[in-house]
């Protein structure tokens, strides 16, 4: 809920009691709520809500959503710093209304984000003191110090909150201290696919998001490469935009919200080996050296871009689906949300399939953030594979991506089997029957009903547990049976991983039809990199008896801006090239624009991001 929220909207402290991380002002706030059970949730002193469970999100959102609905008389500024060893913190309150609260004092508690894995943790709590404002324009600031005698393992923040103390008790307002040392960098593309001897280029902005003047520095490496290949063989390096190639670090000295512009590339010196590197930028804050900020781009060398989201909260179900992956011949990019955080729409459309595993995680951790990333990858035409058993049953009720990309109607909660059947004649799933009893357990899993272009492709006893939809240019398989559950043993084929994940993948790259005698049909099957700059690549699908085949780029008016085919073309797949021009040779803006493909008296569309 934060991360849907942000910290402005919702501000979170975990009080530990009665284990090694509890400290004072934790045991008095515990008595002064009055709890009773272990754990207890308390929303700004007002309502309450004891023990937790799969569904507690549910419980937590409409209370949240009431409390932010409420607003707050008061405003909170504050800057200041914390971090091994002590800090300090000045804070301004300020009525921006009247206050009918007499008896208002100001909490300053400092939180640690992993401690033990935990975030918000209250590690340290300074003296409260006492605050009075009455009528709109009062302002009161306060300054606190405070001695850190340990060594933090995670972030430290502080938090600022401001409560009423008598009839009625509650925290009128709550804040969160910017960090006077924080770095960022942004980027458009995180991946890109190269043929043999070419050289992948990448762009991102270094910006200092700190309150304070800072001295950055910034670092290359490569993270990953393929068996047998060296760092010279691939070489990485980076620059400031217009200057000189390096792989040495480099500072940059920058005062809030200055921004440098770097440029990194990765290129294949040798010419011969196919698969993926992973080269890293990292840029660390000179006042605090716990502040980074990194950026990492996966160069595929030919082969095709795949993007594995392990979102099981550390439980390491993502070997399963890279043994598979090579089982087939296919690198991958493995995000680990645990320690890399929650991929953004950005890191998404770099890649050509992305395949996103909760396993035996919990699901509430798929955000609403993350569902409209995901609808954002595919309506620029992206390729999904999501195996979550839970990620339906955590959800209050159905969402667009549910709704509208799923195309599912209803769902039962928790009614796993250890049977999924695949369905007579479907590509992937048609020979298929799985017998669901290794790794993560089904029992969990939900079954469904579809409408629409959906089209089921794996039933068990309760339901159906699997669908596959084509449409607009994006193609999207979801099963509610973890993929880890499925048997690994090469004897097992047909009804194996490596089977599985290879038949959703071809379908994915081969539209909805094989030079096997199948039927093609007009498809525009991805676009990459999308955002692009300054050249992205469309691939389609021509089907039969297409005749003559057009491809044009229309801005967001509708009008056509570039026309790139006007052909002839044989049925099958096919790439037309686009570099940002319109039909004058003119650079276009950045923004929207869209891909439509017509033959035989059929179109398909696609949207397409240009930055610049």
């Amino acid at each position: 809920m934060q991360e849907d929220y942000g910290t402005e909207s919702l501000v979170c402290i975990y009080w530990h009691v009665s284990d090694g991380w509890e400290i004072p002002a934790g045991s008095a706030r515990a008595s002064l709520y009055g709890v009773s059970g272990i754990p207890e949730c308390n929303f700004d002193a007002v309502e309450e809500v004891v023990g937790a469970g799969s569904t507690v999100i549910n419980t937590y959102r409409p209370i949240v959503l009431s409390r932010m609905g409420i607003p707050s008389p008061v405003t909170i500024t504050s800057h200041g710093y914390v971090m091994e060893g002590g800090g300090t913190i000045t804070a301004k309150f300020k009525a921006d209304d009247s206050i009918s609260y007499t008896n208002m004092q100001a909490q300053f508690v400092v939180i640690e984000q992993s401690t033990p894995s935990y975030p918000w943790t209250a590690v340290e709590a300074a003296t409260p003191e006492p605050v009075s404002l009455s009528a709109p324009g009062d302002s009161v600031v306060v300054t606190k110090n405070f001695d850190i005698g340990f060594v933090p393992s995670g972030d430290l923040q502080i938090v600022v909150f401001l409560e009423n103390t008598t009839g009625p008790f509650v925290i009128v307002q709550s804040h969160l201290m910017p960090d006077p040392y924080a770095v960022a960098l942004a980027t458009p593309v995180y991946a890109s696919e190269i043929d043999y001897g070419e050289t992948a280029l990448y762009t991102t902005t270094l910006e200092n998001v700190g309150t304070a003047l800072d001295t950055i520095t910034v670092s290359i490496a490569q993270d990953e490469l393929p068996g047998g290949v060296s760092g010279t063989d691939w070489e990485a390096s980076y620059r400031e935009l217009g200057g000189s190639w390096q792989t040495t670090p480099s500072d940059f000295i920058l005062n809030p919200s200055d921004t440098v512009e770097l440029e990194v590339r990765m290129v294949d010196n040798i010419g011969t080996v196919s698969g993926m590197c992973v080269t890293t930028l990292t840029s660390t804050s000179g006042g605090n050296p716990a502040r980074t900020a990194v950026a990492s781009f996966a160069t595929f060398v030919h082969a095709p871009s795949i993007l594995l989201i392990a979102d099981d909260m550390g439980w390491g179900n993502e070997s399963h689906w890279e043994t598979a992956l090579a089982e087939n011949g296919y690198a991958q990019m493995t995000w680990v949300t645990e320690d890399r955080g929650r991929p953004n729409y950005e890191m998404l459309s770099s890649y050509w399939a992305v395949l996103w595993t909760t396993a035996n995680g919990n699901s509430f951790a798929f955000t609403g953030q993350d569902e409209t990333a995901v609808m954002d990858y595919l309506d620029g035409g992206g390729n999904l594979y999501l195996a979550s058993m839970n990620f339906l049953s955590s959800r209050l009720g159905s969402t667009a991506f549910i709704q509208d990309y799923l195309n599912i109607t209803s769902w039962t909660d928790d009614v796993g089997d250890l049977y999924a059947y695949g369905v007579p004649g479907d590509v992937i799933s048609g020979d298929m029957t799985l017998h669901l009893v290794y790794g993560v357990p089904p029992t969990s899993a939900d079954a469904f009903s579809v409408t629409g272009l959906s089209e089921v492709n794996f039933t068990g006893t309760p339901g159906n547990v699997g669908l596959k939809v084509s449409d607009a240019g994006y193609k999207i398989v979801f099963h509610t049976f973890p993929f880890e559950s499925v048997s690994f043993f090469e004897g097992d084929a047909p009804n194996n991983r490596a089977t599985l994940l290879g038949r959703v993948l071809d379908w994915f790259g081969e539209g909805t039809g094989v030079d096997d005698g199948t039927v093609h049909r007009l498809a525009i099957d991805h676009v990459f990199p999308n955002p692009f700059n300054p050249v992205t690549k469309i691939a389609f699908t021509v089907p039969d008896s297409a005749g003559r085949v057009t491809l044009t780029i229309h801005n967001v008016n509708g009008q056509v801006v570039r026309s790139l085919v006007d052909a002839e073309y044989p049925a099958g797949p096919a790439v037309a090239v686009w570099d940002g021009m319109d039909d004058a040779g003119k650079g276009l803006a950045t923004g929207i624009y869209f891909a439509r493909l017509s033959a035989g008296g059929a179109d398909a569309f696609t949207k397409m991001t240009l930055l610049k």
